[in-house]
C-alpha cells in the first residue's frame, strides 16, 4: 500500500473504532507528535499508541466530528488535510480547528504521525488550559 492508501484506511476504521484494523498499518515501534503545549501533548509510542492518544484526547472533548478534506502522498509521505469539529468539556463551547497530519511510512507502516493545529493556543484554550 501506499502511504496515502495507509492514512486513507486509517481514517476510514477509525470512523468506525475498528482498532484491530488500524493497527496492523502501525510499526511496533511508532511515535506519534503531538504539539507539545497541549494537554496531551508530546509523544505517544507504540502500535497501540492512537488508541491510547484517541483515549486521552477524548477527555478534553465531546461529539467529535474528523471531516478528511484531502490525502495526499508520495513514496514516503502522506499528508491528511482536516477539519477537527468538538465541544469542549471545560467550556461548553464547539468549535472548528484546521488540522494536517504527516504520516512517514517505511516498509508498508506508519512509523512517525506529526500532529499540527492551526492554532493549538485555542485548542489549549478550550482544554482548559
Amino acid at each position: 500500500m501506499t502511504p496515502a492508501e495507509i492514512v486513507t484506511a486509517v481514517f476510514t476504521h477509525a470512523g468506525r473504532d475498528e482498532w484491530d484494523k488500524i493497527e496492523p498499518h502501525f510499526s511496533e515501534d511508532l511515535v506519534i507528535h503531538e504539539p507539545p503545549s497541549l494537554p496531551y501533548g508530546g509523544e505517544w509510542r507504540g502500535r497501540d499508541a492512537l488508541r491510547r492518544l484517541y483515549a486521552e484526547v477524548m477527555t478534553y472533548w465531546e461529539e467529535p466530528e474528523v471531516i478528511v478534506e484531502s490525502i495526499v502522498g508520495g513514496e514516503e509521505w502522506a499528508v491528511a488535510i482536516l477539519q477537527f469539529s468538538m465541544t469542549s468539556k471545560a467550556t461548553g463551547e464547539r468549535f472548528t480547528q484546521p488540522m494536517v497530519e504527516a504520516t512517514r511510512v517505511e516498509n508498508g507502516k506508519a512509523v512517525e504521525i506529526r500532529i499540527h493545529y492551526f492554532d493549538s493556543a485555542e485548542v489549549k484554550r478550550q482544554a482548559g488550559g
